[in-house]
């Protein structure tokens, strides 16, 4: 109560903010401050959430709250041990947290009980919690509520975490870019709103702290601190994609957009890598060990220009807020030519993981025709115990020995081809045609052309307008050498 009637009587010595608009520091100021208040009641208080650093060392209690029953449970893919070794995992990506407890409880029905479990189940987590001397808990559900929050942490004295500030936190750790810095800016601000509607539920009623105030004074500023900063980042985000468009070399610009697409860690980057041999690629075992786009060019063997994308990894139960701040990141999947989905078919969870993937493809736009179009790329078949998928037309393939790569390429070039609309072309020229350069110079030979007397003839592949192009530079080239 202390921090809420501070924050009422600061509100009432505030004018009013249409006397003047705040500057780009000033907003960051109130915002920091906002942030740090909004979190006070969780214990996750913003030194590690501001930054993204975990200088503060944590044993984790990890629970997953199984819904038994009801239209809330689970789908039947999910597997409850799945979902809890995979909270575990999210927990030990950030260096300092430790898991050193983690445990499955049931619930009836839904998650949505103030404390999430009932008496005995809490007190059954107390006495784990004092046993292996936990410092900090993790309900593994996308988002709790600031109610839930508040009520764990005065039962647990430990902060508590959810999906969504494990994985902000995860990005913030490891962003490397301006672009997806700015991005992971975007998506703590809903999760700040919807502490800062909570609060004001407790202020609404003067006398809950028995002082009186102004109603809307507190939460009209401080929503518009969160708008106004909104607006900036998205400006400034705004300004490093189309700068980040500026830089898109000649490789590229025409080249076909293929976007592998996948559950995090289920070999995206390795994949890209072992298509277009990329130096730069270092695929690393690591949960969202890629959070931007990364563009990289090849050639096809029917001699298409493409670029392979590789970008941040699908993960279940990840907030749509949290999602949406990634927009821009995600958005080349929808402009995509071809899509390719890899799977990780040695998890036993591939199934829910897959399911996942296509959920959160249809809740960035893709219609389910595009869905049932794209590549499936079965992966890490050399691991002992990697299962073998109905899924009509997945290839099963191995990034580590590039088992069954050839395939999977020899599947992108036709549907590229089909995408693009080219077709194949017989060109028959003479020896000192000037087209032969041309040809050349752009890249449609694949192959070695066929040779008479008098000719070389080249099998293309073109669509109409590079047909079109080939047809009035050649016709120039011709007229320059007359």
């Amino acid at each position: 109560m202390t921090v809420l009637l501070r924050r009422m009587l600061l509100s009432q010595c505030q004018l009013p903010r249409f006397f003047c608009t705040p500057s780009n520091s000033s907003v960051e100021e109130r915002y920091d401050h906002l942030m740090r208040e909004a979190l006070s009641d969780t214990g996750t208080i913003a030194e590690n959430w501001s930054t993204g650093s975990t200088k503060q060392a944590h044993d984790f209690m990890v629970v997953h709250p199984k819904v038994r029953w009801g239209s809330s449970s689970a789908s039947k893919l999910r597997d409850p041990q799945k979902q809890l070794d995979e909270a575990v995992t999210l927990v030990n990506t950030l260096p300092g947290f430790r898991v050193v407890e983690s445990t499955v409880m049931g619930v009836d029905y839904n998650t949505k009980r103030k404390t999430v479990w009932g008496r005995g189940q809490i007190e059954t987590l107390l006495r784990k919690k004092m046993q292996s001397r936990v410092s900090a808990l993790m309900v593994n559900v996308d988002m709790l509520t600031p109610v839930q929050q508040q009520a764990l942490f005065n039962l647990f004295h430990v902060p508590i975490y959810d999906r969504y500030n494990i994985v902000l936190s995860i990005f913030k750790h490891y962003a490397r870019t301006e672009e997806a810095w700015l991005q992971i800016q975007l998506a703590e601000i809903p999760y700040i709103r919807s502490r800062l509607h909570h609060l004001n539920k407790f202020r609404s009623d003067p006398a809950t702290l028995h002082v009186e105030r102004q109603p809307e004074r507190a939460s009209v500023d401080e929503f518009e601190v969160l708008r106004l900063r909104e607006q900036t980042l998205r400006k400034k985000l705004q300004q490093v994609i189309e700068k980040n468009v500026d830089k898109v070399t000649e490789d590229t610009r025409d080249a076909a957009m293929v976007a592998v697409v996948g559950y995090t860690n289920a070999g995206k980057t390795s994949l890209v890598k072992c298509l277009t041999g990329a130096a730069s690629l270092l695929p690393k075992d690591r949960l969202f060990a890629t959070l931007d786009t990364t563009r990289h060019p090849a050639r096809l063997p029917s001699g298409r220009k493409v670029v392979f994308t590789d970008t941040i990894g699908f993960l279940s139960d990840l907030p749509m807020h949290l999602l949406a701040a990634f927009q821009a990141t995600l958005s080349h999947v929808s402009l995509a030519d071809v899509i390719i989905h890899i799977r990780d078919v040695s998890n036993p969870d591939w199934p829910a993981q897959s399911e996942d993937v296509e959920k959160t493809l249809e809740n960035i736009g893709l219609s389910r025709a595009s869905i049932g179009d794209i590549i499936i790329a079965d992966n890490k078949i050399d691991v002992e115990g990697a299962a073998v998928s109905s899924t009509p037309g997945a290839i099963r393939i191995s990034c580590k020995t590039s088992e069954g790569v050839d395939e999977l390429i020899a599947k992108v070039d036709e549907k590229v081809l089909r995408s693009t609309g080219c077709k194949q072309r017989r060109l028959r020229l003479k020896y000192s045609s000037p087209a032969i350069p041309y040809l050349y110079k752009e890249g449609f030979v694949s192959k070695e052309p066929a040779t008479t007397d008098s000719h070389l003839v080249f099998d293309v592949f073109m669509n109409d307008a590079e047909f079109a192009r080939f047809q009035k530079a050649t016709g120039n080239l011709k007229r320059k050498a007359q």
